[in-house]
Parts: structure tokens; C-alpha cells; sequence
């Protein structure tokens, strides 16, 4: 079974989704040629019916209506199921237009080829919707076509059923291939974004998505009116580097990063700052429960195991009051620096440090441990 059938809930919304928005564009052009080919097929109409139809021009025109209907839903809306539905169903429109249209001729032999070319009108237009939306609007032409044999009684209307079911089911097959091949650029495009804005190592966030993320000015305010910003450092880190070598030492960063994952709700990002620093953003945060959820932290790499050795954590804590957010991390930072030279493996809150231990920061700046 192709692997985009097997897609559920959320994973299936985002990927057609996805596929919705990869050939958006597309789509409109389809909608647009379509609509200036039914529009100018009343050149034809003169030539075949030996008649100039102004009444044939006046219908033609009125294509203009349900391409208007797509372009203001194109501007309202993103959402594939509703723009998939529309896109299909004004295709549908200019077949309905047609048939109308042909009905004030005196002859009716190219309706076959008419219907022909829609199918594969269709088939363009429904790139960007999901298989399923295809299959439905496909087969919606054999009652086009029953529709067309109420007002003109076709001679032939079995050879013209057989021809276009053949046809239809042959052009839902393409729209599952073209499908499946949108799956695969799908599943790589996921897996270069998580790159990009994963760390490789512990699999969290890197700092590429706090830039992702981020407002103008660096202002996180429009996330959550409450904040709170951990900064962390595991202690001593260069001793287990030396002591059990750079594998060990990673087996160290990612359970730590576990340890701090878990310790955080949904919402709450985990970034890995650099080296053995990470940094976590708490949002709707109270500073009474930051500094809980950097406690829990801290007891859980203290007293979880993880198959190397023994080992602690430094946390400094901030309160994001709104503006440039890396101004936050920075007092975090020194609230980080004061529980490094304060004896290691606790919490320390920038906003209860008092103005004398402010005032010897401000002196020193900020300083590597």
C-alpha cells in the first residue's frame, strides 16, 4: 500500500497540507488556461457551426465568475480541503458551461472531445488536492456526461461511457503516481528541516529555531504573556571528556537533554546552546514555577542514572519581560555564573540576586567558567 494512504490524523493534514501548498501555483495557472481555453473556444464554435453566436461569446464569458470564486478563496484561505473542493468543482463549472453553451448548436459531435480534454484538465487540477478528492471529481464526469445525454440523447452514449471511464480510471492512477512521488520529496524535505533546526546529537532544538521563531527585535512576547528562560551547563563536563573520552561525553549531553525534555511541558522549547550548555523556554511561566521545573531538572540528572558516571547540573533562571529576548538569556547566563562559582549543582534566579552581587557582574561582564 502506498505509504501516504496509511497517514493519519494530524500527520495526514500536514501532508497534503504540504502538498497543497507545493502546487498552489500551479494549480491557479491550470485554472487560469483553462478558463482563456473555454473562453476562447467560441472561435470554434464560429468555425464548426458555420454561425457567429454572440449569444455562444456572452456564455463563454461567464467563466469569469467561478475563476473569481477560486481567486478570492485563494486569498482567504489556505486550507487544502476547501481550496482542493473549489478548484475541482470550477472545473466542473466549465464542463456544466459547456454542455450549456453546445446546447444553442446545432450539432453536438465533439462532445466526446470535450469531455476527453476535461478529464485531463482535471487531472492538472488536482495535483495539489488528495487522491481521494481526484477520484471523487474524475468520476464526477460520468454524471457530466449523463447530464449532457438528458439534453441531447447521444446515439453513442455506451462508446462515449466506455471511452471516458477507461480514461478516468487511468488518470486516477496517475494522481496516486503523482502522489506518491510528492511522499517521497515530502519525507526528504522533513528530514532536511529537522536537520536544520535540530541538534544531531541530542535531537533538540539548536538555536536556528529560536531565530525561526523569533519577532523583530528578537521579541518572544507574542508567544506568551509569562516567560521564563533556563540556561544550563553540565558541571565539570571537561573532566568526563578527559576521564572516559568524547563518546561517553556524548552519551553524558544526550541524557541530559532527556532529563530536561522530560522535565518540560508540550509546549516548552529545549535548545542546545553549545557545547554542554542548553537553554529551555517555559512559556505561560510563573517565576515560583520556573524555578520548580529548573529543581526538578536538577534532581533528575543528579539522581537518574546514565551508564557513565556521576554527574550534576548548573541553572541559572530568568524572566522574560518582553523586548530583545537574548537580553533575558544573558541575565540568565549570569544567574548560571553565580550558581557555577556558588558551588555548582543549584538554581539560582536572576531576580533574587541582590544588588551588590548585580553590581559585581555588572563590573566583571560576563565570564566563562
Amino acid at each position: 500500500m502506498n505509504p501516504f494512504l496509511e497517514l493519519q490524523g494530524k500527520a495526514k493534514d500536514d501532508f497534503y497540507q504540504s502538498k497543497y501548498d507545493y502546487y498552489k501555483r500551479f494549480n491557479l495557472g491550470i485554472l487560469f488556461a483553462s478558463s482563456l481555453l473555454f473562453f476562447i473556444l467560441f472561435v470554434p464554435d464560429w468555425q464548426i457551426y458555420k454561425q457567429v453566436s454572440w449569444l455562444s461569446l456572452l456564455l463563454r464569458s461567464l467563466v469569469v465568475i467561478p475563476l473569481a470564486v477560486v481567486v478570492v478563496a485563494y486569498r482567504k484561505t489556505s486550507n487544502y480541503k476547501i481550496m482542493s473542493a473549489i478548484s475541482l468543482i470550477m472545473v466542473h463549472a466549465m464542463i456544466w458551461g459547456n454542455i450549456w453553451v453546445v446546447s444553442y448548436m446545432s450539432d453536438q459531435i465533439y462532445m466526446n472531445e470535450g469531455f476527453l480534454i476535461m478529464s485531463f484538465i482535471l487531472l492538472l487540477a488536482s495535483f495539489s488536492a488528495p487522491p481521494f478528492f481526484a477520484m471523487i471529481a474524475q468520476l464526477g464526469l460520468i454524471g457530466d456526461i449523463l447530464l449532457a445525454d438528458n439534453l441531447y440523447h447521444f446515439s453513442n452514449l455506451d462508446v462515449m461511457l466506455a471511452i471516458n471511464i477507461q480514461v478516468i480510471v487511468l488518470l486516477c492512477l496517475v494522481d496516486m503516481i503523482v502522489t506518491r512521488f510528492y511522499y517521497d520529496h515530502y519525507v526528504t524535505q522533513k528530514k532536511l528541516e529537522f536537520a536544520l533546526f535540530h541538534d544531531p546529537l541530542t535531537q533538540v532544538f539548536n538555536r536556528r529555531q529560536l531565530h525561526k521563531i523569533m519577532g523583530e527585535g528578537h521579541d518572544l512576547s507574542f508567544l506568551s504573556d509569562n516567560i521564563a528562560i533556563l540556561i544550563m551547563d553540565v558541571d565539570h563536563f571537561k573532566q568526563v571528556n578527559d576521564t572516559y573520552g568524547h563518546d561517553e561525553g556524548d552519551r553524558i549531553l544526550m541524557f541530559v537533554a532527556d532529563c530536561i525534555r522530560y522535565s518540560l511541558r508540550g509546549p516548552d522549547l529545549v535548545i542546545r546552546w553549545g557545547g554542554e550548555e542548553f537553554v529551555a523556554l517555559l512559556f505561560d511561566c510563573s517565576p515560583e514555577q520556573a524555578s520548580l521545573v529548573a529543581e526538578r531538572i536538577r534532581h533528575s540528572v543528579e539522581n537518574s542514572v546514565n551508564g557513565v558516571c556521576r554527574i550534576t547540573i548548573s541553572l541559572g533562571v530568568a524572566i522574560y519581560p518582553g523586548g530583545d529576548c537574548f537580553e533575558t538569556i544573558k541575565k540568565a547566563d549570569q544567574a548560571l555564573y553565580v550558581a557555577k562559582h556558588g558551588g555548582r549543582n543549584k538554581v539560582v534566579s536572576y531576580e533574587e540576586l541582590d544588588e551588590e552581587v548585580l553590581a559585581e557582574l555588572a563590573i566583571k561582564g560576563q565570564t566563562d567558567v
